[in-house]
């Protein structure tokens, strides 16, 4: 049980970053559904990094550039020119896959993966006094209770909680008090940027040490169904994380079992359409 708990939150942990990072862009009016294509460059710039210094804290500084980068591309056209979101959210979702092909194609001479003996793995926080189902995990899960922490206080009892609620819901408004929307929006996709970065690093360089083709299996799209499955709400996204998080782990454990990969693998994805599903009719019901 000990061992399933703890890949359960292994798995969640990089869906809670970017659910976080997400739930405030969309509470802002704005819903990032590029994050999967950020997130797998994240991920292949956080091998890059690690593995030019040696150093995991490089990885996570390069992790976090490039999802800065690709987030304000995002911003540019959805905020600043107001273009369809699904649009450009889909297009970058398409270009960060294909650009981390190309970019391990030229700077590895590889194709399918990249592992160096030159990386150096996000250190595991171990401390005497935590239970052993507690113990030994990512230094970036605990960033992760953390980031959940300031967020979940700041969206309840913070000016700021209220504003972003408020771009969303009547931007009219909150310009007419002297409160710039778009700089909210730009503000929160850093944050959101922040996330992707070291969702895509504890990927890489945390969760393995490499980068492989693909690796992030659609984590971004699943973080993106808990947003949708939280509507703006803190709870119901963690809520969502949790079962997705417990979906990935258990799909594993039930290829360990014997039961057909191709059949264990589809759990996560199935509990993400029957969340949004459920959610959409009790959202329809209560209006």
């Amino acid at each position: 049980m000990t061992e399933f708990f703890q890949a359960a939150v292994r798995m969640g942990t990089p869906l809670l970053l970017m659910a976080l990072g997400g739930t405030w862009t969309l509470q802002t009016g704005i819903l990032n559904i590029g994050q999967e294509g950020g997130l797998i460059l994240a991920s292949f710039f956080a091998v890059l990094g690690n593995h030019l210094f040696g150093s995991w804290i490089m990885g996570i500084v390069f992790a976090v550039a490039v999802a800065l980068v690709y987030n304000m591309i995002f911003a540019f056209f959805s905020v600043t020119l107001r273009s369809n979101i699904w649009v450009i959210g889909m297009a970058l979702n398409i270009m960060g896959s294909a650009l981390s092909i190309l970019f391990l194609k030229s700077f590895f001479g590889v194709k399918g993966s990249f592992r160096s003996s030159n990386m150096v793995r996000i250190p595991d926080v171990e401390l005497s006094f935590l239970p052993s189902w507690l113990d030994g995990f990512s230094l970036i899960v605990w960033v992760a209770v953390a980031v959940l922490a300031v967020i979940a206080y700041m969206d309840s009892r913070t000016v700021l909680g209220m504003r972003l609620k408020a771009a969303g819901e009547n931007e009219e408004a909150l310009d007419a008090a002297g409160v710039p929307v778009w700089r909210l929006r730009y503000g929160v996709l850093v944050v959101n940027s922040v996330m992707v970065g070291l969702a895509g690093a504890f990927l890489s360089t945390s969760y393995l040490l490499s980068f492989v083709r693909g690796m992030s299996a659609d984590r971004g799209w699943m973080a993106v169904a808990a947003v949708i499955f939280g509507d703006g709400h803190l709870g119901w996204t963690v809520f969502a994380v949790i079962i997705f998080g417990v979906a990935q782990a258990g799909g594993f454990q039930l290829q360990a079992m014997g039961v057909p990969s191709h059949l264990a693998l589809m759990l996560p994805y199935v509990l993400v359409i029957i969340a949004l599903v459920t959610r959409g009719i009790g959202k329809s019901r209560s209006s």
